[in-house]
């Protein structure tokens, strides 16, 4: 009866992962304070969290071995994304990263020649 009651304990002290979706921006953690998004230094980009939008920074894996490469990371620095995954520790494993913002691209209209 004893080694139920710790069984049940430790199940019920564990802190179970949550999964889902987060949207929001990869800048640098130095920009997070301040809000900054278009304009936070590539320099940072070592050091890349997702900006939500309440103002609250989640830290993510990312880089080598992981599900989002560090390519991944460059491409979609300043952009608004959305990483899908799991939050362990604080800390989300995402298992995919989709880029919601393209960049300014312009379009070449032949309407004026």
């Amino acid at each position: 009866m004893k080694r139920w009651t710790t069984v049940w304990t430790g199940l019920l002290l564990a802190t179970p992962a949550v999964a889902g979706e987060w949207e929001g921006w990869l800048v640098g953690e130095p920009c997070v304070a301040t809000l900054q998004v278009a304009d936070c230094p590539l320099r940072h980009v070592d050091q890349a969290v997702l900006l939500l939008e309440n103002g609250e920074k989640l830290a993510f894996q990312w880089g080598e071995g992981k599900a989002v490469s560090v390519a991944e990371v460059d491409k979609s620095y300043a952009k608004k994304v959305r990483l899908s995954g799991e939050i362990k520790a604080g800390v989300l494993a995402p298992t995919k990263l989709d880029l919601l913002e393209t960049s300014g691209e312009k379009k070449f209209f032949k309407g004026c020649l």
